[in-house]
């Protein structure tokens, strides 16, 4: 506790620093195109950072940082592509982003004679990164003139695959060999994909290092008291004491990367793209049957104390749904799963929720404003959803009498429909 009041001015400065914020400019794409970049800190003398803004478009954490910045003698770009580009706001649209528009950025930054230069993201805007930094490598003549890219919770993949099966790189992955920094969140979905995303970096010839952010989630650079995005509405609210003090670091982690990959050499030429592995993967919507396979089963203790196991649900069909607070889907249908366990007797249909990395007490206090009607287990360390292949929340699995996965769903549904409730039948009747 004696931490506290230290924070809270600090805080308080967080949102109070002046505006920095000297020249803006607009650079012009060869294809007729125009990115719009806002500047913090023009004439500070140290590292320059290309900081693309995430796929929502909320600002007001990175321009916090970006002044911070600033007031530490670094230069920050912040473009918006999505916004530059009138490209709509979309997961799709962000994976189908090719490297041209960061290339030329890069290729100014160079020309600005700032340094060291650094780009960095989130989420899934770092695939245009990565593929950004390898169209610069193309054109480049001084391969040390970028000292390379800081991916914060990066997305990577394909797409979103089927719940239970391992989701694929993009190609980009395996072509990136450019000095890379990951600050992976300690609680964020994928960080027991962070060794395997590391190794592949490697493999491409990338001398990638990751950190782990103690104690925080997936976005926690873009909570907000009130969020600019609908998107980001569950990360609203009081800031959680973890949350800013990871906020609060960040300037410190940016620059301390930034000198690491600077001293970091660099290739002499990119790696090569295997064009077919960056096509994306069309996700699966609804119910998607599967072969019938054995899961690897849980035996957790639920948010009131009492242990389940999977065996208990022999006998019936099952509804195993993995799931989180923050996310609004999950919390969206829970009404359905509710009417659904309420319309067969116990013996023939139920559901396990399991809760992805949350603490009992919050959980208790999460059902005291939303009513659920099944065991809620704790997976407070994450390790039943990575055996089960959880990618991307909610994600659901059908089983039958004999425990065997049938179905599963990677997305929210409405649970209480005809169509579900036929497939549930017939898993009854066997």
């Amino acid at each position: 506790m004696p931490r506290r009041p230290s924070l809270c001015l600090a805080l308080l400065l967080l949102f109070s620093l002046p505006h920095a914020v000297l020249a803006d400019f607009s650079l012009d794409l060869p294809d007729g195109e125009r990115l719009d970049v806002r500047v913090w800190g023009e004439d500070n003398t140290g590292p320059l950072f290309v900081w693309l803004i995430n796929q929502y478009g909320e600002t007001e954490g990175p321009h916090n940082l970006a002044r911070r910045l600033a007031e530490r003698n670094a230069t920050v770009w912040q473009v918006d592509l999505l916004d530059s580009l009138l490209l709509q706001r979309s997961n799709e649209v962000v994976r189908n982003l090719d490297g041209a528009p960061v290339a030329a950025l890069l290729h100014e930054a160079v020309d600005s004679g700032r340094g060291p230069i650094v780009v960095t993201t989130c989420d899934r805007m770092t695939v245009p990164l990565l593929r950004g930094l390898r169209a610069w490598q193309e054109e480049a003549t001084d391969m040390n003139a970028v000292a390379g890219g800081i991916l914060f919770f990066p997305n990577l993949y394909r797409g979103t695959p089927v719940a239970g099966e391992e989701p694929e790189l993009l190609g980009i992955v395996s072509a990136t060999n450019m000095p890379l920094a990951i600050l992976q969140p300690e609680l964020g979905t994928n960080r027991p994909r962070l060794e395997a995303l590391l190794a592949t970096l490697h493999r491409a010839g990338s001398p990638a290092y990751g950190w782990l952010v103690d104690s925080v989630r997936d976005y926690y650079l873009l909570r907000s008291v009130e969020p600019e995005a609908v998107e980001l509405e569950a990360m609203g609210g009081p800031i959680p004491f973890d949350v800013t003090r990871a906020i609060l670091d960040t300037p410190t982690q940016l620059l301390a990367a930034t000198r690491l990959l600077a001293q970091t050499p660099r290739p002499d030429r990119p790696a090569p793209l295997d064009e077919e592995a960056e096509a994306p993967v069309l996700p699966a919507f609804g119910l998607v049957e599967r072969p019938a396979y054995d899961p690897p089963g849980y035996d957790l203790v639920d948010a009131r104390g009492v242990r389940h196991q999977h065996t208990e649900s022999l006998g019936r069909v099952t509804l195993v749904n993995f799931w989180a607070t923050w996310c609004p889907p999950c919390v969206h249908e829970i009404p359905s799963m509710n009417r659904l366990a309420a319309a067969y007797p116990e013996d023939e249909f139920g559901i396990v929720s399991i809760n992805f990395r949350e603490s009992p007490a919050h959980i208790l206090n999460f059902m005291e404003d939303v009513n659920v009607d099944f065991p809620v287990l704790m997976d407070e360390d994450g390790a039943v959803s990575g055996e089960w292949r959880v990618f991307a929340f909610p994600s659901s699995f059908l089983l039958d009498r004999q425990g065997r996965v049938r179905y599963s769903v990677n997305t929210a549904i409405e649970w209480d429909t005809d169509e579900v409730r036929e497939v549930i039948d017939r898993l009854r009747a066997e």
